[in-house]
């Protein structure tokens, strides 16, 4: 099964867009200061701090439809690459993570800026 990675680029992107999704934060990381006070408030509305074993059951919960967009995030990309072979099991077919997790898109980000 291929699991669907994205680096700083694409996670910028569908946050700076507003994109609808649910940001899944598996380990204490704080985003904000990276971000204006508009895209924050988006920020608020779409990040859950969860486990990775209780992932599925709150995606379920919610009622999410298979195809909306979940993008999972931990420090190092591990956790979440197996929480997003989870939900591809389960049927979503628009779950994401950030190989390397949150060190790598800190680091691509350093470089891009």
């Amino acid at each position: 099964m291929m699991f669907n990675t994205i680096g700083y680029f694409q996670f910028n992107n569908l946050i700076q867009g507003r994109i609808p999704m649910l940001l899944v934060l598996l380990d204490n990381i704080d985003l904000a200061p990276w971000f204006n006070q508009v895209t924050r408030l988006h920020l608020e509305n779409i990040v859950v701090h969860s486990q990775p074993e209780q992932v599925l059951p709150l995606i379920q919960e919610r009622k999410l439809p298979l195809h909306y967009a979940v993008l999972v995030l931990d420090n190092d990309g591990v956790r979440s690459a197996s929480t997003v072979e989870t939900l591809e099991k389960a049927g979503f077919t628009n779950a994401y993570y950030v190989k390397g997790g949150f060190t790598a898109l800190a680091n691509e980000r350093t470089q891009q800026i």
